[in-house]
């Protein structure tokens, strides 16, 4: 049975209707349409949904603020001088408002960027890892994006690239990113939202990887204002003796939802996906990992760390499934949740599906507060109990870190989880 649309879904309707025209002479034109279609006819997620079961979305997003306008190239610029790169030597590119801005953005050497709505643009594999999906979120992207950019990396890439989007005002955002990597190709990745606006976005990222490539990407989650919204849907596909190493970080306010969606499809590919997330106050922060193998002799990873207080939530899902032909697939999953005080709340929903006989896999979860132990171990040694507890903390969340090999990023990502840890552990 159709439920009766929100005002949300009414007002997403009506945004589509209104753009429909401009849309029929862009790229991507036949797909959006279907995308639509579909979002249209299943509407918001709701808890009905088994994967939206811990994050409503339809409860939730009651209303939407206006789609957002483009964004004046002065004032994405004042934003920006607020926020240097991660990264020393890393080249930018700026999403504002959902939109390409060719003018405050750089490719380093052996990357070439295009807006997606360019007419000259490649867009061979664009929506080639969506294509069919049901996912509400991945399908409302796919029908309304406003820009994004084609990111093409060919060979080595020159210098770590910093993917910023920019949001300018309180707005709706849905932005897109579509990135190939070619053969033993390889790129360093940091994909961040920076303003304080009260932002509702739904972006979407495609990786395609080819033979050999080797990708490490970081995300950053952490919205300054309690009304903003960040969801992302990631998909990706790893082929033969590709790498990919994603690393999700969330801390800050608002509600978030990081959804992945990965493909292993060759044999001696690898991927591996931690999460670090740092839930207080109104934060409710959601991981959702749907990772499948169909290859023979694949490796996955998936290490989620979450510390939890103030009446934070967080929301890990991970489910893995490994087809009947993929044999020798070595596949380990574990979600660990630390409790900062007793009004926080954590939901651990790990799942593994089977269909190969030859398999090393196994997943796990725990949940708890701070051993006291090593408490008394550190106190034992002239540190305050306060300091103790401070440094247990920042130390279970942290180790999330260890695929981050770059020592000045990883200490810059330690200290952004030290700091959303400061107002709550003493």
């Amino acid at each position: 049975m159709k439920l009766t649309p929100t005002d949300a879904e009414t007002a997403l309707a009506a945004l589509y209707d209104a753009k429909k025209a401009d849309f029929a002479g862009a790229p991507l034109a036949a797909a959006r349409e279907d995308a639509f279609t579909r979002f249209a006819e299943a509407g918001l997620p709701h808890r009905r949904i088994e994967a939206y079961k811990y994050t409503d979305l339809r409860a939730r997003l009651t209303d939407l603020p206006p789609a957002a306008a483009e964004a004046g190239e002065e004032n994405v610029a004042g934003i920006l001088a607020g926020y240097p790169p991660l990264v020393e030597g890393a080249a930018r590119i700026v999403i504002a408002n959902g939109r390409y801005v060719p003018g405050l953005s750089a490719a380093p050497a052996n990357v070439t960027v295009t807006s997606i709505l360019d007419p000259a643009a490649d867009l061979s594999a664009v929506g080639i890892l969506v294509a069919g999906n049901d996912d509400p979120l991945t399908l409302a992207n796919l029908g309304l994006f406003e820009g994004g950019v084609v990111i093409t990396v060919a060979g080595e890439a020159g210098a770590p690239i910093e993917i910023v989007h920019v949001a300018t005002a309180d707005a709706l955002v849905m932005g897109r990113v579509a990135m190939s990597v070619s053969a033993d190709g390889r790129a360093s990745v940091i994909e961040r939202t920076l303003g304080s606006a009260a932002v509702v976005e739904n972006g979407l990222t495609e990786l395609t990887l080819k033979e050999g490539a080797h990708v490490d990407w970081i995300r950053l989650v952490d919205g300054k204002s309690d009304k903003a919204v960040e969801l992302n849907s990631f998909h990706t596909e790893v082929p033969e003796s590709a790498v990919l190493n994603h690393l999700t970080l969330t801390t800050g306010l608002g509600l978030a939802r990081s959804q992945i969606f990965g493909h292993v499809v060759g044999h001696d590919a690898e991927a591996n996906f931690r999460a670090a997330t740092v839930a207080v106050g109104k934060r409710h922060a959601d991981n959702t990992l749907v990772i499948r193998h169909d290859a023979v002799g694949s490796r996955s990873t998936e290490i989620f760390k979450s510390a939890i207080g103030e009446g934070g939530t967080a929301i890990i899902q991970g489910r893995i499934f490994v087809e009947k032909d993929a044999q020798k697939t070595d596949s380990k999953m574990m979600s660990n949740a630390l409790f900062l005080d007793d009004t926080g709340e954590v939901v651990n929903k790990p799942e593994l599906e089977i269909f190969a006989d030859d398999v090393i896999c196994g997943h796990g979860a725990t949940s708890g507060d701070i051993d006291e132990d090593p408490v008394f171990y550190l106190r034992a040694r002239g540190i305050p109990e306060a300091t103790a507890r401070r440094l247990l903390t920042e130390a279970f969340i942290i180790e999330a870190l260890d695929l981050v090999a770059d020592e000045a990023l990883n200490d810059a990502l330690a200290e952004r989880i030290r700091t959303a840890l400061a107002a709550v552990v003493a």
